[in-house]
């Protein structure tokens, strides 16, 4: 029977509203789709300055949600669940890396790799009036290395000279036409002593004066260098240059005996002559040239005359030189000249060297020290125009490059771990290796050479 008509309308929307929940109902219970993960983790680099940005993009594992209805009459879509995100590291920035001096490959089969340098304050070069100023060189240096030897002090020496003349620095032979910020005569006590200060404030433990001969004018000088080094931390030697000696009489090998002894009884017990672990310090050149007899080599030669002055081994006897074999007699070893025409990164050997006199000590039982060398630079350019004791090398010029090639040596040095350091030169100035103020570089490189040793004797 037909449903009245109002009764039927009602009917109608009764029936919709059972169908919609119907449906909604089956929509509920299906399982939702995932929540799209993000992106992996993306780092960027700002090379310029270097720091470290992380996108916010962690990944997120989440588990599959199941709705539900709600106790209502009617359906109620349920919210997403709230997912807690990953905690992520604030990354750190990018470590600085100090950057190493500019120096020249070295030869392959010498390469030494540098150490990890440690910086150290800027020091300024001195504006000398008329000169421009060269932007300053950063100072690093290399971590100091353990002693070789247990209870061996950590010595800084120079070499000195001390035969200039007052009159003689506007000469055809001084290096790049450069001269002292207040020239001198060397033998001026005063000026002397004003050295033995200068040294002193820049670390150095005291200096090795170039010495000929007895009664000389470098022995005369050296004489003047330890009475003015009375009663200051400051120790000196020699190094022994008879044997080259270009007076007269001409040089013969009992001529160098009697000098050794002459220097040994005249000022071994001297309160400023250098003495290491109580034993008086003396520093020997140009080895081969020793005069010989009776078809020695140098190296018999040598130990022939320690024979005559030292023999109890009383003192430490240093060769220099290339040639280990020298060590049969003598105590240590340092090299010289550490740049050349040829091979003007030479100081780059330091290690090799340095485990040369190692197995020398392991052969001979006895301590055998190595002394590391350094120096600012070379130029002897205009050396040419005078004759001097030197043997004939090609001339040869290495930059100073403001600094750097000093920082090399001493990094070079310092890691073949030496007993000591040996600084050429103070005052060389016809090869141009000095340290000392002048018109060119004013103080600059009395300031570094203070850093460096404080470096190698911390």
């Amino acid at each position: 029977m037909p449903l009245p008509t109002p009764n039927r309308a009602a009917f109608i929307r009764h029936i919709t509203g059972l169908l919609g929940l119907v449906v909604l109902c089956a929509a509920c219970s299906s399982t939702p789709a995932p929540i799209p993960a993000p992106a992996p983790n993306l780092v960027q680099v700002n090379m310029a300055n270097p720091t470290v940005t992380v996108a916010n993009t962690a990944t997120v594992q989440l588990d599959t949600p199941t709705a539900t209805l709600a106790p209502s009459s009617m359906p109620t879509v349920p919210p997403v669940p709230t997912v807690t995100p990953i905690s992520t590291e604030t990354p750190s920035p990018l470590p600085t890396q100090t950057p190493s001096p500019t120096v020249p490959p070295p030869p392959p089969a010498t390469a030494t790799k540098l150490p990890t340098q440690t910086p150290l304050p800027v020091v300024p070069a001195t504006q000398v009036p008329g000169t421009a100023t060269a932007t300053p060189a950063p100072v690093v240096v290399a971590a100091p290395s353990a002693p070789t030897h247990v209870g061996m002090p950590r010595l800084v020496l120079g070499n000195y000279f001390a035969w200039f003349d007052g009159d003689g620095w506007d000469g055809c032979n001084i290096s790049a036409g450069d001269k002292p910020l207040q020239p001198y005569s060397s033998d001026d006590p005063a000026t002397i002593a004003r050295h033995i200060q200068m040294a002193a404030n820049a670390g150095l433990a005291g200096f090795t004066l170039q010495w000929f001969t007895p009664g000389d004018r470098t022995d005369r000088n050296f004489r003047t260098l330890l009475e003015q080094s009375r009663g200051k931390n400051f120790q000196s030697s020699v190094v022994f240059l008879r044997h080259i000696w270009h007076g007269d009489p001409h040089p013969a090998q009992q001529q160098i005996v009697a000098s050794l002894s002459y220097l040994v009884d005249q000022y071994s017990h001297h309160p400023q002559f250098l003495q290491v672990l109580g034993k008086p310090v003396i520093f020997f050149v140009d080895m081969t040239r020793v005069p010989t007899v009776g078809g020695q080599t140098p190296q018999q030669a040598w130990a022939a005359i320690r024979q005559q002055v030292d023999p109890q081994g009383k003192m430490l006897w240093i060769a220099e030189g290339l040639d280990p074999s020298y060590l049969e007699t003598f105590d240590g070893l340092y090299v010289y000249k550490i740049t050349h025409a040829a091979y003007p990164n030479d100081y780059l050997k330091d290690g090799n060297w340095a485990a040369q006199v190692h197995q020398w000590e392991e052969k001979t039982g006895k301590t055998k020290l190595w002394i590391g060398t350094l120096s600012p630079g070379w130029d002897d350019l205009r050396s040419g125009c005078k004759n001097d004791v030197r043997l004939a090398s090609p001339a040869h010029k290495e930059d100073r490059g403001n600094g750097n090639f000093y920082q090399a040596t001493f990094d070079a040095a310092v890691q073949s771990q030496p007993d000591w350091l040996w600084l050429h030169s103070f005052n060389e100035w016809v090869e141009g290796t000095y340290i000392e103020p002048g018109l060119q570089y004013g103080d600059k490189y009395m300031d570094l050479t203070r850093l460096l040793s404080a470096a190698f004797k911390r």
